[in-house]
């Protein structure tokens, strides 16, 4: 007989022995939904997939099918069938899951986080005022051996260490997360579990470490029964829990071969048939059966918090300071070191498998505890889950919520159906001898439906015509309307409970406006953000633990490639910082988080207009953070504020060229006509002196004089065109610093 007391748990490692570990497991097993009777619970979760897929349980309907307690009406002109109604909702929910953000953030949670960051802030000011200082000698025209380089002011460079500053272990846990998510395959899986959150009400997940790489997979809820206080939400800070499940024989000896013996392996091979209850195969009509065969066998995978003897020692370093440490319970007393030794129990994680009800293998502590650094005794176990909702109260899901409404749905369908089949037409009575002499039933017939008109003779010989043989027989069922606004009402009120509305399924009314559909999405949303809420925390929970996990796994480093979600691939490499930091994690998956980033990708437009690059715009759209999506238009607005200042500074140096280009111009021009002036007052007088002189030898003089003047003015004409050029080459090459340094700025703020 095996025992269901569970033996006493606070004892030394030594004396935990092979029937204590067996007994152990068995107490457990015993304590679960598994053993009790025909496991209704299973049974109970079992039949809410199945309410999801349209398969109703025949039961429901009997007051309806038989309400009389008889035998089921057999020939009636309609049957009972299944019009999905909780289906739809759900797969909009878990299709509305995929698509909303999933980001995270990790932090470091050591103490010395804040004396890291304080040191690291002084280090940027100062490396920033010594490039101050250089710039300062250079332009001084000390030789110090190095360029000047553009610098901030202490205050923003301050101010940009603050929003961009992240510990370096912190950047490394983010990355191991990014890696992590496409190799465990996060999404699948959570799309799984979300599934599973809806329509059973539970979630479960089993994490841990397989060939030295984390592991992550979620449970079949089928499989799966815990213990945890009532004010716990999460079943890894439970007290046990058990996975349960069939395997074929091959199956387990593939799985478990390095710890079985071979002893084992043949008892293996020897069915049991006594461990069969709660487990249904189904046949092609889903029709569920036992396994007659024995190919399978039950295998239970059970952790549970035990308790560890530990010892506190107390002792005095090499400077007289009085510490204090953790030993383990082998540690004995040391009269030279140490001042006290005090013994004391703590939780501590184990694990064990039974398979085929008497094979024991792989008991012993489970070995990562995941316990927290301030308290020893605080360990969590691999498997973790969380219920939709079982606050003071007995859980419940999504689908069971809708189950009402789907009878009642498929009930009312049911009697219109019914309503329908026994609705006729509208019927005209005639009497027989109405149709005219020598005219056959055909032609009568024929007339009245090409004409409309009835010709009938009302003086035949030996007739007398009553008008009650003409009349009309209304054979419509009039409650065929009221079942149609029945089911309507149905409809509507799920609607209401579930918070999946005909608008937010894209069904919109003619009458309706576009702000009245968003109103009425958005006071939808309210009702199932809680679930929403609730699936993210159980999210954050094993993205901690796949941290954890990872630490343990990497321990001696990792180096891998993985893919950024805009196709760009990453390089991830861990050192010994990683694993000896203490990590929080945070998910931010919320409506509110997502009402964010649809009104920001809504105004790309608008900033696309107001000229902001089409590269800033494709990354907005791509992005499903707002957090990042907000440093991006930060630093947008940075580099575009930069080239701003950038065009203006370019403008005035411009400008000021311009104007000594033009003081030179007019300078020049001034100097020009000064000449020309003073040329053609020397040519007149020369001219007037030859008009009256008749020395020939003068005359030449001034001839020669005047061939000089000329010459000179061609020369000057000359000069100041080179000069025009000259300035205009040196206006061009003023033109290209200011774009060269434009482009630099640029390329400085991306």
């Amino acid at each position: 007989m095996k025992t269901t007391q569970l033996p006493n748990q606070a004892l030394p490692l030594l004396e935990k022995d092979e029937d204590w570990k067996k007994q152990s497991l068995d107490a457990i097993i015993s304590r679960t939904t598994f053993q009790h009777g025909s496991n209704q619970r299973r049974a109970s979760i079992k039949k809410l997939y199945d309410y999801y897929h349209g398969e109703t349980d025949p039961k429901d309907y009997e007051y309806v099918l038989k309400p009389y307690g008889g035998k089921e009406i057999s020939n009636f002109p309609s049957e009972l069938r299944t019009y999905p109604l909780i289906k739809p909702a759900v797969d909009l929910l878990v299709g509305e899951k995929i698509k909303r953000p999933f980001n995270f953030s990790v932090v470091i949670n050591n103490p010395d986080v804040i004396t890291i960051k304080q040191e690291a802030k002084k280090e940027a000011v100062l490396e920033n005022m010594y490039q101050w200082f250089i710039n300062r000698l250079n332009e001084q025209g000390v030789d110090t051996g190095m360029e000047s380089e553009e610098v901030e002011l202490p205050e923003h460079v301050e101010k940009i260490f603050e929003r961009n500053w992240k510990d370096h272990r912190a950047i490394m846990a983010q990355n191991a997360i990014r890696f992590l998510v496409p190799y465990l395959k996060w999404e699948e899986k959570h799309q799984k579990g979300f599934f599973d959150f809806l329509v059973s009400g539970y979630v479960y997940s089993h994490r841990g470490v397989f060939n030295n790489e984390p592991y992550y997979e979620i449970l079949n809820p089928l499989e799966v029964d815990y213990d945890k206080d009532p004010n716990i939400d999460f079943v890894e800070d439970g007290s046990w829990a058990v996975i349960r499940e069939l395997a074929t024989r091959a199956s387990i000896v593939d799985k478990y071969h390095k710890s079985l013996t071979k002893q084992q392996i043949t008892e293996l091979q020897k069915p049991k048939g006594n461990n069969r209850d709660g487990f249904y195969y189904y046949d092609e009509d889903r029709n569920p059966f036992h396994n007659e065969f024995d190919d399978y066998a039950e295998v239970c995978t059970v952790y549970w918090k035990s308790l560890k003897l530990i010892k506190y020692r107390m002792y005095q370093d090499e400077y007289g300071e009085i510490l204090e440490e953790v030993v383990d319970e082998f540690y004995t007393f040391n009269p030279e070191t140490d001042i006290s030794l005090e013994e004391t129990f703590i939780n501590e994680v184990w694990q064990g498998v039974r398979i085929d009800d008497d094979i024991y293998i792989e008991i012993e502590p489970y070995d990562i505890p995941r316990a927290s650094i301030d308290n020893p005794s605080k360990v969590k176990l691999p498997v973790n889950g969380r219920t939709y909702s079982n606050r003071n109260s007995a859980a419940i899901s999504f689908v069971m919520l809708g189950i009402p409404f789907q009878l009642s749905y498929d009930i009312f369908k049911y009697r219109l159906e019914a309503a329908i089949a026994k609705s006729k037409d509208m019927l005209a009575i005639f009497d027989i001898n109405m149709i005219p002499e020598g005219w056959e039933m055909d032609k009568f017939m024929a007339i009245i439906e090409a004409t409309g008109i009835a010709w009938v003779d009302y003086a035949k010989e030996g007739m007398q015509f009553n008008p009650q043989h003409q009349a009309v027989l209304d054979l419509s069922i009039k409650t065929i309307e009221q079942y149609l606004r029945l089911l309507q009402y149905i409809r509507e009120e799920w609607e209401q409970i579930s918070g999946v509305t005909r608008q937010r399924m894209g069904e919109m009314s003619q009458y309706e406006g576009k702000a009245t559909g968003e109103q009425a999405i958005i006071q939808s949303s309210h009702i199932t953000e809680d679930m929403f809420r609730k699936y993210s925390y159980f999210e954050e929970r094993d993205l901690q633990a796949l941290i954890d996990y990872s630490q343990v796994a990497w321990i001696n480093g990792k180096k891998a490639m993985y893919s950024m979600p805009d196709g760009s691939q990453q390089y991830l490499e861990l050192d010994e910082e990683f694993v000896h930091a203490e990590y929080g994690i945070h998910v931010l998956d919320s409506g509110k988080e997502q009402e964010k980033i649809q009104e920001i990708k809504q105004l790309t437009g608008v900033a696309l207009e107001q000229g902001s690059p089409m590269s800033m715009i494709a990354e907005m759209i791509e992005s499903d953070s707002f957090v990042e999506m907000k440093d991006k238009i930060k630093d947008a607005e940075m580099a575009m504020q930069e080239l701003q200042q950038a065009q203006q500074e370019a403008e005035q140096e411009m400008a000021q060229q311009m104007e000594a280009s033009k003081d030179k111009d007019r300078a020049h021009e001034k100097e020009l006509k000064t000449m020309e002036l003073n040329n053609k007052i020397e040519l007149e007088l020369i001219k007037q002196a030859q008009n009256t002189t008749d020395d020939q030898e003068w005359k030449a003089q001034l001839e020669e004089r005047k061939i000089e003047l000329e010459r000179e003015k061609a020369n000057i004409d000359k000069q100041l065109k080179e000069k025009e050029l000259s300035e205009k080459e040196r206006n061009n090459k003023a033109k290209e610093q200011i774009e060269s340094k434009k482009v630099s700025k640029m390329s400085k703020s991306k």
